[in-house]
């Protein structure tokens, strides 16, 4: 295949479409046994009188007695901070209704926040339900490093191996990259939540922010070619036993190309002295340039992200969409850069994620493409060959996974450069 990204990004989506395609039906109910055993089926009658019930699964329809049966219990966290506990007797979609130890309360589904669940054994003692949650334990704030819609909430901190975040309210947030500190770059990234409306099952979220550094190189590459004149020519001993040449110059020049992909504001260069070329022995005398990094100055960000997040089939986590756009203001570039993108985020368990990305970015360019890798610019060859500019689409990927050891600590792998990341959040 021509463009091997597009089919890339074509196995993300099926393979997204595939994990929802393959969650359970909210018809099915799943049925936990005090047996240890689990059923997962539509059911299909409920005999008062004998107390069996009657389930249809996929392999066939199976009899239960109920009190065979582990009861559900639920704890629910609403956005006032009050905590409920009880069993859902009934569920529309504006209100639940929980049978608790004090009677049946109502609650409007938008003030709900969060569910868990659990089972009641013959000791009352409850048992969490790992695969059945409403909230994995990371709503994310950013997708790799393009933020969502949400924000940290109030009073959390967190710190990552690049960067520290901190939620002065449940709307407004502010992070830094901490790793730029070492080189004087003073940097701080707020923002701020303009609305976040819906249920645990659909919600909305949009929020804007900024980016503002004092001393930055930002990963913004362009294409660099340059073409010199190298004298041709050939050295000659000035002494009998060769220790000493000098260079005899023929009059004639030859062209000398060179071309890469380097950071906006690199600057290419080579000493007059060594522009030679060996007519003798048909070489360069010095076949590279030097390549000076652009100096830290100070760049600016500006951003808007919409985030639709939906609850998945039989509570099994939650489906998240971003769409986003960035605006920059480079010092070397009269002309703002644009970059826009969709992540998702898909719960696979309570504690691990599934991320991916599109996004467009002309001034971005894969690790394979830029001179000098991921670490920086080095000494690149020269030819007297024209060089072929690669092509770089503007539309590049990105996929991983973070996954949480525990509340306070999270582990993330992508395909993008930096390729780790560890998370500490508390």
């Amino acid at each position: 295949m021509k463009n091997p990204q597009l089919s890339f990004i074509c196995l993300i989506f099926l393979a997204s479409l595939g994990l929802l395609a393959n969650s359970p039906s909210s018809d099915n109910q799943t049925i936990y046994l005090k047996s240890g055993e689990k059923l997962t089926g539509k059911i299909i009658k409920t005999d008062a009188q004998t107390g069996e019930i009657s389930i249809q699964t996929q392999y066939g329809m199976l009899i239960v007695h109920k009190d065979d049966i582990l009861e559900e219990i639920v704890s629910l966290e609403l956005k006032s901070g009050d905590k409920l506990k009880g069993k859902i007797i009934a569920k529309t979609g504006t209100t639940t209704d929980l049978l608790t130890d004090y009677g049946v309360l109502t609650i409007a589904n938008s003030d709900i926040a969060k569910i868990e669940y659990g089972l009641k054994g013959k000791s009352d003692k409850i048992s969490e339900i790992k695969e059945k949650f409403t909230l994995g334990n990371e709503r994310q704030i950013d997708v790799f490093y393009d933020p969502t819609g949400y924000t940290l909430d109030k009073g959390v901190l967190y710190i990552s191996g690049l960067s520290w975040g901190f939620g002065f309210t449940d709307r407004f947030q502010v992070t830094s990259k901490w790793s730029g500190y070492i080189l004087g770059n003073f940097n701080i990234r707020p923002k701020l939540q303009l609305f976040r409306f819906g249920t645990l099952e659909r919600e909305h979220v949009f929020s804007i922010g900024g980016h503002f550094h004092t001393r930055n190189s930002p990963d913004k590459f362009e294409w660099i070619e340059e073409t010199y004149q190298f004298d041709k020519g050939h050295y000659e001993y000035t002494d009998s036993i060769g220790w000493n040449q000098k260079w005899v110059s023929s009059g004639e020049t030859t062209p000398v190309y060179y071309g890469g992909y380097h950071k906006i504001g690199s600057e290419i260069d080579i000493d007059e002295v060594d522009q030679r070329y060996d007519t003798e022995y048909n070489e360069l005398m010095y076949d590279r340039v030097n390549v000076d990094s652009p100096d830290p100055q100070e760049f600016y960000e500006a951003f808007a992200a919409y985030t639709f997040s939906k609850a998945r089939g039989s509570n099994s986590g939650r489906i998240s969409h971003t769409i986003g756009a960035i605006v920059s203001k480079h010092p070397n570039k009269k002309e703002p850069m644009y970059k826009a993108y969709y992540a998702g985020a898909v719960d696979i368990r309570k504690n691990l994620i599934m991320n991916y990305e599109i996004f467009y970015d002309p001034y971005y360019v894969e690790w394979w493409n830029r001179e000098g890798g991921v670490f920086g610019n080095y000494d690149e060859n020269l030819s007297t060959d024209k060089p072929d500019k690669p092509y770089v689409s503007p539309i590049h990927f990105d996929i991983g996974f973070i996954y949480a050891f525990a509340d306070w600590l999270r582990f993330g792998i992508h395909f993008q450069p930096y390729i780790f990341g560890i998370y500490l959040k508390f």
